[in-house]
């Protein structure tokens, strides 16, 4: 089941802007990042109680990638963000006491012949860890974000009908899945909702399980507002090819291996332990379908900054305005021809390449900047890789089999 995806900068995407700036597109993408990087290590970071787990990370405040969906019979587009943090597929539904704007009607569960809510007394809201006060006969969810924000309604079983690659639609009945009557998400008009591509924990019976706890999304080039061949794959035909590493599943996140870096044919002087996991949660490398720069633990990101300052000398000249980052003044066009590739290395032989357009990024007209950043003291030595590495590969995921697989590919 191949899907579309749509990034948010795509001009198939419905917030596509062609007066946007390459400096504004720089400074959301940015931005976008930060913020849900903090909200992932935040979690990371919590004890793992009941109360930790419901904390999700806003995927709408990244600038990530969208799928068309329908919902119900007859079938009623929808537009939800997809999200490898979250582990619900929610949507806003009639009747919306408290909703954001979205271009797209809103879900009457009363029209659709196939709409059932969870009854509170039933497995499923046991395994959902939904409300089951007595007092009500329905089983409700409430998902509470860290920055304040939350969204609550009905849990349901529902049809859904997916748009595939090919143009054709694919039903699935899905046995999980949230209706929202109250959502306080900052969200401009768009979309509305999210598809979770976490597992899950324990029985939490999440839309990865039940169609076999495999998935995979192909991206190309988001540079490009033309391109239109991304694609998410669920279930049946997704592709679980190249080499594969370690795939740990903790809190919701899909955790790698990553052991060094090497710049052309050198090895970085790393020490293969700064990527591990600590015994109380910090640190390790989480894989990430929201955040579109990378963010690398402090060890292991100087090396890589000192090479880059060190091939770039006599080149381009450091962009003095933008002290926090390792800007130059130059286009990456014109002046980065015969730049190494700077590959990441995972265990088992996996390796991530990174071209001038996944390691480089047109902040302006005139100034380009490394998409690896240093983490903060916020992200607790969580590091992040983002959607500008996985460009050009497959990435499968088998979560049962414990591995993650990278392909380089023209999707």
């Amino acid at each position: 089941m191949a899907l579309k995806l749509i990034h948010h900068d795509s001009i198939h995407s419905p917030y596509y802007n062609p007066n946007a700036t390459i400096s504004e597109l720089a400074e959301r993408a940015i931005n976008g990042s930060l913020a849900r990087i903090h909200y992932m290590s935040k979690i990371i970071s919590t004890p793992n109680d009941e109360d930790a787990r419901s904390r999700l990370v806003p995927a709408i405040k990244a600038y990530g990638f969208f799928a068309n969906i329908s919902i119900g019979t007859p079938p009623v587009p929808q537009l939800l963000m997809i999200d490898t943090a979250s582990n619900l597929l929610w949507f806003q539904c009639l009747p919306c006491t408290t909703c954001f704007k979205q271009s797209l009607p809103l879900f009457d569960p009363a029209k659709s012949s196939t709409y059932s809510n969870i009854r509170c007394g039933s497995p499923a809201c046991k395994n959902s860890r939904g409300s089951r006060d007595p007092k009500n006969e329905y089983c409700s969810f409430k998902k509470s974000y860290l920055d304040g924000t939350s969204t609550a309604g009905n849990l349901a079983s529902e049809q859904a009908t997916f748009e595939t690659s090919d143009e054709g639609t694919v039903k699935v009945p899905i046995e999980v899945l949230g209706c929202s009557h109250v959502s306080t998400l900052p969200v401009d008009g768009q979309e509305s909702g999210i598809l979770g591509l976490s597992y899950g924990a324990g029985n939490l019976p999440t839309l990865v399980k039940q169609l076999g706890s495999k998935f995979s999304y192909c991206i190309g080039n988001i540079y490009d507002p033309q391109y239109q061949y991304n694609q998410l794959i669920l279930g049946d035909g997704v592709i679980l090819e190249g080499d594969s590493t370690t795939l740990l599943t903790d809190k919701g996140f899909y955790f790698l291996d990553l052991e060094g870096i090497s710049v052309g044919e050198k090895k970085l002087p790393i020490d293969p332990s700064t990527f591990k996991r600590r015994a109380l949660g910090e640190g390790g490398v989480i894989i990430d379908s929201g955040a579109t720069f990378t963010f690398l633990k402090e060890e292991g990101y100087v090396p890589l900054r000192n090479e880059v300052e060190s091939l770039m000398a006599g080149i381009l000249n450091r962009a003095a305005s933008l002290p926090k980052y390792l800007c130059y003044t130059g286009s990456m066009e014109r002046d980065l021809t015969g730049f190494p590739v700077v590959t990441l290395l995972f265990s088992g032989g996996a390796q991530l390449s990174l071209d001038t357009n996944s390691m480089f990024f047109q902040l302006t007209t005139n100034v380009l900047s490394m998409t690896i950043l240093s983490v903060t003291p916020a992200m607790k030595g969580v590091s992040t890789i983002g959607v500008l590495a996985q460009q050009s590969y497959n990435v499968g995921y088998d979560i049962k089999q414990g591995k993650i697989f990278f392909q380089r590919i023209d999707c």
